[in-house]
């Protein structure tokens, strides 16, 4: 199982960041379905979120393992 990763910096200052991990309970089977997802969702979020207004993306990952508190 695969999980996005994505990394918002505040437009302003690159130091002030946050690290949001998209709710998507299953998972991604692969990381070609990870990667394929990661922009639209991080627009989506940047549009979509209030607590986002201000930030950029400043970086994505897709990495192995699910939800926090699941095993791996």
């Amino acid at each position: 199982m695969i999980q996005l990763v994505l990394t918002f910096c505040l437009a302003t200052s690159g130091t002030t960041c946050m690290i949001v991990r998209p709710p998507f309970e299953q998972g991604y089977p692969s990381l070609r379905s990870c990667v394929a997802a990661a922009e639209v969702i991080a627009a989506d979020m940047l549009r979509d979120r209030l607590d986002l207004q201000g930030y950029r993306l400043e970086r994505w990952r897709c990495s192995p393992g699910g939800p926090p508190g699941t095993a791996a």
